[in-house]
């Protein structure tokens, strides 16, 4: 197939996705759901970044706390830098975090196609599962659950380099497996990766044990040769790491709590406690009892009632019911090696996915450490769907070899054929709310299936592969434009437009209202602040992250008597009085010289000494300076940020310098892109 028509084969797709999900590419329907709250995180960061300021602490909840979603939200990867660069050119955040979303997806699209290609080396069946992937909740899901998108993509080509560089072990391959290493841990939390890897490289080793012995000689041979380029790779997987290892830096200092993944199932005292006492990870029912695959995924919605997806799940998982079918019809072929590979591997991850329901977490849970760690196991479920797609594609083209020699082989496939078909709808038939374009697949699918035999292939695959795609497309088609129009409901305006930070002396103690129907689910509030850049009401509530000791003061004062205190952001003490004078306004006495997310600077002239708090949570990662030179910071009425100052005229200085600083957010950034372009550079060149 030459290039042009490639390319154009490629993009008809996008087209109709595109034009199905349009209202949600125009932004006519927000993001919702985790969605809602990376985009939020994305908002926050790419606007201080065009301000001039790498955010690291946010002034605006929970009375201050460490920019914590800095690290985990694919915020330093090549693709995601074209949020500013359209900013830049007249393009609001929420339009340019879409376009992002878009072209990401796209790119892991076409990655499976390739990756497609180097399993099955057929590129009409490569093209099927491509398009597969695109009409399955891979597509759907990621205006409700970015997060899908962000540890899966990479994952893709991270799998096609492998298999590669395992063909072929090239210095070109070897890069672009580094640089997709370099994306996943500087992604989310790796540990999704790893797990997939893990059951991948076990089933590798079972089913094809001599090629798995071989491709490990043939990587150690390679790292001997190569040691150099080795070396300058795992420095760049360092320098994407490092964000992640700040992270984990901050979060192993005590300093910050998570009191949410406490409270779900224990006693507001047991919840404190285990807060307080910053125990790591998290107790099996924390993990098992919400959030897995089993409690998130009914069996009844893989295929019933599929025109009634609601917008306010961030759980969808979805398939073509072309991908069940062709899996069905394929029962009565041998086992290959490639199948046992990928359904392995997949029921490993799903009972991993699944658990308190398979013993296999279980197990787990109790000898791995980083088991103690997941917070949402059904993310793994992501991963099953690029994989049930493969198996379906293998499955096909083993059908599409089918070889009848003899009128008795033709006659008992033909049988054999329609025996499954029926067998699957009668399947489909227990469950409820199956729409009527599921049989109707399943009516076309038989026979297609008839006619191909029939025939003995006398149309080329091109005409075969046409055909079979119009038959693939139809539920997606119909499951994809009801979700559209259901998601209409859920119609609001973002903040999406450039903000300056400007400080204000008063938080407000009422909450912005929002009437969207994307905060009744969750409440986003926190990341609405965020996006706009204003003040929430002075209060700690679960399950919010906080600083340890504002967190530890919310417990022992009554909301009302700390959002009292806490509504004034500045107040004074003399020597002489305990009582906190609260600054309302800028005077002759105090006024601000510059203000971002990560430094005050305050102009001062007291008559006489006074102890100045901010009421902004401390912790020991924040500086005071006072005429420039470095002073003490005291930690004032149990939380908060103090300082004494001499009488007279003053300028005062409060910024933030957590572990690592800057310095590892641009290192990470600029790693990430050079090598996302020595990537092309290698494999254009190679």
């Amino acid at each position: 197939m030459p290039p042009m028509s490639k390319f154009l084969g490629l993009c008809l797709p996008c087209v109709l996705w595109l034009f199905l999900m349009r209202d949600f590419v125009l932004g006519t329907i927000p993001v919702n759901m985790d969605t809602n709250t990376i985009y939020g995180v994305t908002k926050f960061y790419f606007n201080n970044l065009l301000n001039g300021v790498i955010p690291l602490w946010e002034p605006f909840v929970a009375l201050g706390r460490p920019f914590y979603a800095l690290a985990i939200c694919n915020l330093f990867n090549p693709i995601a830098q074209i949020i500013p660069l359209l900013k830049i050119v007249g393009i609001n955040y929420a339009q340019g975090f879409v376009i992002y979303m878009v072209v990401y997806f796209f790119l892991g699209c076409v990655g499976f196609y390739w990756l497609s290609l180097e399993i099955l080396k057929d590129k009409y069946i490569s093209f099927l599962a491509y398009v597969s992937l695109m009409f399955s909740s891979f597509g759907a899901s990621m205006f409700t659950q970015f997060t899908f998108l962000e540890i899966v993509v990479p994952a893709i080509w991270f799998f096609f380099f492998l298999l590669r560089f395992y063909r072929e072990t090239s210095r070109a391959n070897f890069i672009g497996l580094g640089f997709t290493a370099m994306v996943l841990i500087s992604s989310y939390l790796p540990f999704y990766f790893v797990t997939v890897f893990l059951c991948f490289l076990l089933s590798a080793v079972v089913f094809y044990f001599k090629e798995t012995k071989n491709f490990f000689v043939k990587v150690a041979q390679f790292l001997v040769k190569n040691w150099r380029l080795a070396l300058f790779c795992i420095l760049g997987i360092v320098a994407a790491a490092g964000p992640l290892l700040a992270y984990k830096m901050l979060d192993g200092s005590g300093e910050v709590v998570a009191p949410g993944r406490h409270c779900e199932y224990s006693s507001a005292q047991q919840c404190y406690e285990r807060t307080m006492a910053d125990q790591g990870g998290m107790l099996f029912d924390e993990i098992t009892r919400s959030g897995t695959l089993g409690e998130r995924m009914d069996m009844q919605y893989l295929f019933g009632n599929l025109d009634k997806i609601t917008y306010g799940s961030d759980s969808l998982f979805f398939l073509p019911v072309m991908v069940f079918i062709l899996i069905g019809v394929a029962l009565f072929l041998p086992l290959t090696r490639l199948t046992m590979l990928l359904s392995v591997s997949s029921v490993l991850i799903g009972l991993i996915a699944s658990g308190n329901a398979s013993w296999l977490f279980g197990f787990l849970y109790r000898h791995f450490f980083i088991f103690t760690y997941f917070r949402n196991l059904f993310f793994l479920g992501a991963f099953l769907v690029p994989m049930v797609i493969l198996l379906a594609m293998h499955q096909l083209q083993m059908l599409l070899d089918l070889n009848a020699k003899t009128i008795a082989q033709k006659k008992a496939t033909l049988v054999i054929v329609a025996v499954l078909h029926i067998a699957m709808v009668v399947f489909l038939k227990h469950f409820r709310g199956v729409g009527a374009i599921s049989f109707v697949t399943v009516l076309l699918s038989a026979m297609a299936f008839f006619i191909y035999y029939l025939t003995e292939n006398k149309f080329s695959r091109r005409i075969w592969t046409g055909v079979f795609l119009m038959i693939l497309l139809l539920q997606p088609i119909w499951v994809l434009k009801n979700y559209a129009a259901h998601a209409s409901e859920f119609a609001t305006t973002l903040p999406s437009m450039h903000v300056k930070p400007v400080f204000s002396w008063e938080r407000p103690l009422v909450p912005a209202a929002n009437k969207s129907r994307i905060y009744q689910f969750v409440p986003y509030e926190d990341f609405w602040y965020d996006m706009s850049m204003t003040d929430a009401p002075p209060v700690v509530a679960y399950p919010q992250s906080a600083t340890r000791w504002t967190f530890d003061l919310s417990q022992h004062v009554a909301p009302q008597a700390l959002a009292n205190y806490a509504r004034y952001k500045i107040v004074l003490y003399d020597d002489s009085s305990p009582v906190a004078i609260p600054v309302e306004a800028a005077s002759q006495e105090i006024s601000v010289d510059a203000f971002d997310v990560n430094t005050l600077k305050l102009h001062l002239n007291f008559s006489k000494p006074k102890l100045l708090v901010y009421n902004d949570s401390y912790t020991s990662s924040w500086k005071a300076f006072l005429d420039g030179r470095p002073t003490e910071l005291l930690i004032a009425n149990q939380a908060f940020k103090g300082i004494r100052v001499p009488a007279g005229e003053h300028r005062i200085e409060f910024s933030y310098h957590p572990p690592g600083g800057t310095w590892v957010y641009i290192t990470a950034t600029l790693t990430l892109l050079f090598f996302f372009f020595l990537t092309i550079y290698a494999i254009r060149y190679a």
